[in-house]
């Protein structure tokens, strides 16, 4: 396995604070052109003093470089608005001010390895925008809908400024406020650069996208296929269901927090993520009033119109009426541990 760090700054490095730091080459950013990764590599990009305009193009030379192969962001001064479009364009990692700070260690590497399999096993959105080998004209691509491929078409022939049918997932985690005190501006950035990946695994299997990302919350896109919408509800109830754990060994917090889960359905005009400001939806709206202003700690709750595929044959057990929301019916699922909640 070969690390690859591409900067500008030769005193620049990886390693930060890592009390196991993984060792990285670092190579200059030239040295890109050159760059032909083997299975299981993994390799970073500086984007420091690149616009916009720059930094789009330095994703689409790492898309073409590394195809399936990992690669991720280092923004230490957090230039780049939205860390969403780096996932979007084919990114594992996105290392942010905090994450830089704290440095790479070989368990993030680890997971960033694993997260990068998961995708590419269930057609995500990685690699080269290219229609595999010997696919028929005509045929699906992977990532689209069995059921109605035409109303979701896979994320790489998904059309800007179409409207297409989605579940949202709306992800916090509890307590907002009192987190970012307890744990000041730089601890309160590496929690949400660790949530954002540690989501970004745990949604693998549903092909959910990273869509828009507020301070403390976050809205994933799922595709409106019953296969996705499953995979996404289960990753919720594990996290639910392991949060003690997922909080102190993923996301290294020295004190227990919750996660608030909300999904919904409908359908919204589509554009890239960090270009989603003119976008106006009512099903967003919603999902994000859900999310933020009836959901619960320690709950996923689901609206009516999510419920039937949020609840697959085996799970409807979990969840429970919970009265309606903005003229909507919703259901929360149970707590776990809790009888009878």
């Amino acid at each position: 396995m070969r690390l690859v760090f591409f900067t500008a700054d030769r005193k620049a490095s990886l390693a930060g604070r890592a009390k196991s730091p993984a060792l990285a080459e670092s190579l200059g950013v030239d040295a890109l052109k050159a760059y032909r990764p083997e299975p299981g590599d993994l390799c970073y990009f500086d984007v420091s003093g690149l616009d916009e305009a720059g930094t789009r193009k330095a994703y689409s030379a790492l898309r073409r470089r590394c195809g399936d192969s990992a690669w991720g962001v280092v923004d230490p001064e957090g230039a780049v608005a939205d860390p969403a479009t780096a996932f979007f364009a084919g990114a594992s990692d996105y290392l942010g001010p905090a994450a830089c700070r704290a440095g790479l260690d070989k368990a993030r590497v680890k997971a960033v390895l694993a997260f990068a399999a998961a995708r590419t096993s269930a057609g995500g959105t990685g690699g080269a925008s290219v229609s595999p080998a010997g696919q028929r004209a005509g045929a699906a691509e992977p990532g689209a809908c069995a059921e109605s491929p035409a109303a979701f078409p896979g994320w790489k022939s998904i059309r800007p400024g179409s409207s297409y049918p989605f579940y949202f997932l709306y992800v916090a985690v509890s307590a907002q406020v009192n987190l970012r005190t307890r744990l000041g501006e730089a601890g309160y950035g590496t929690l949400r650069d660790r949530l954002r990946l540690q989501m970004q695994q745990a949604l693998a299997e549903a092909d959910a996208l990273l869509w828009m990302e507020t301070d403390s919350s976050a809205l994933y896109l799922v595709p409106p296929c019953a296969s996705n919408v499953a995979a996404a509800s289960e990753a919720c109830l594990r996290m639910l269901l392991g949060a003690p754990l997922v909080g102190y060994e993923r996301l290294g917090l020295p004190f227990p927090v919750d996660f608030v889960f909300a999904m919904h359905s409908g359908e919204t005009e589509f554009e890239a993520p960090g270009k989603t400001g003119t976008i106006v939806s009512d099903a967003v709206n919603f999902s994000f009033h859900l999310g933020a202003k009836r959901a619960e700690p320690g709950r996923l709750t689901v609206s009516g119109e999510a419920y039937a595929l949020a609840s697959p044959r085996g799970l409807s057990d979990l969840f429970v009426p919970a009265g309606t929301y903005e003229g909507r019916s919703i259901m929360n699922s149970r707590r776990f541990g809790v009888s009878g909640a």
